[in-house]
């Protein structure tokens, strides 16, 4: 592909994204199940606001794009944690094997710790004494393979389950990516789709009702049983499409730079971006910003973060950390350890 062609057409992309009008997405803002989907992963990833589509190289490649798990030359094993909102933690694990001329292969796995919560009753309001745990779980496959030297495509597949108490909700997904890698200043053009599913409903043991039809009535069955409705919801869609280059690239230093336009299913249009400074491919500075032009999320703003990188016969360890900024929560704080070998 020529590269002026290439460039013109991801610039087009990207425009078309973020200015095309969206009235029905903006109308259902907080309208999805398993929003947890949509949360950052990745300290280099959530370090550069987001832009990360046309990059993911790293061990979190496949939650941003999964073609781009295809650049990762060796096994790698990647642990994230995040301080998320009332003390909640947000755990990311993933196992990527290199599988040669065949593909790379990956496990990965997402959990929210909320921690204990007590049980409280409109009867019992200061609490049961019993206490119950919510989940929020995801498990993916996946494949990553160049089909030339310079694209790749890549796919997940997805288990979902979200549960509090005794009613649970599960769905499936996929992810699709594509990737694309020139040579002009390793100029990198990716796009992806993520959780592409079935609807999600919860349902369980506790919806079971005793209801008393006609409460009116003396002597009928005031046991009859009936079942409290939930209403079905949607894998929060979203489609993505990016930028990235060296802008500078001499001797010890190096800047990259991303840009990523987004559109998802239950919200405005909005632009990520990003920056890297590395140092001698030891020590790297990172700054981004997220959601710019967004009319609808209020949590868009800045977000900072460093990595560390060093090898030892054969064994990398990668470890970096980043900070995010909130509106109205407390800011969270992610790190990450990554170990390629």
């Amino acid at each position: 592909m020529n590269i002026v062609k290439a460039v013109k057409y991801c610039l087009l992309l990207v425009t078309s994204v973020v200015l095309a009008a969206n009235v029905q997405a903006q109308d259902k803002v907080g309208t999805t199940a398993a929003a947890f989907l949509s949360i950052s992963s990745g300290a280099k990833a959530t370090a550069m606001g987001g832009a990360y589509v046309a990059i993911a190289d790293d061990g979190s490649s496949m939650f941003w794009n999964p073609a781009g798990m295809a650049q990762l030359e060796n096994n790698t094993v990647t642990f994230s944690n995040m301080n998320w909102f009332l003390d909640s933690q947000i755990q990311d694990a993933s196992v990527v094997i290199n599988g040669g001329n065949l593909g790379n292969f990956a496990l990965s796995v997402r959990a929210i710790d909320h921690g204990e919560i007590e049980v409280r009753t409109i009867e019992i309001p200061e609490g049961t004494g019993e206490v119950f745990t919510p989940t929020n779980l995801a498990v993916a496959v996946s494949y990553s393979r160049f089909i030339t030297d310079q694209f790749s495509i890549g796919a997940n597949t997805k288990f979902v389950q979200e549960k509090i108490w005794n009613e649970s909700a599960t769905g499936f997904a996929v992810d699709l990516g594509v990737f694309y890698r020139t040579n002009f200043k390793n100029l990198r053009i990716g796009m992806s789709m993520t959780n592409f599913g079935n609807e999600m409903k919860m349902s369980g043991d506790d919806l079971r009702q005793a209801i008393d039809i006609d409460e009116s009535i003396n002597g009928n069955n005031d046991r009859l049983e009936g079942y409290l409705g939930t209403d079905s919801w949607p894998m929060p869609l979203l489609f993505k499409v990016g930028v990235a280059m060296d802008a500078l690239d001499i001797e010890s230093h190096k800047v990259e730079l991303a840009i990523d336009a987004k559109h998802p299913s239950d919200n405005s249009e909005s632009i990520d971006l990003g920056v890297e400074y590395g140092f001698n491919d030891l020590l790297f500075l990172r700054g981004g910003y997220r959601s710019l032009f967004s009319t609808q999320i209020e949590d868009q703003g800045l977000t900072a973060g460093f990595g560390l990188k060093y090898d030892f016969n054969g064994i990398g360890a990668n470890f970096g950390a980043t900070y995010m900024t909130h509106e109205y929560l407390e800011d969270p704080i992610l790190w990450t350890l990554q170990i390629d070998f």
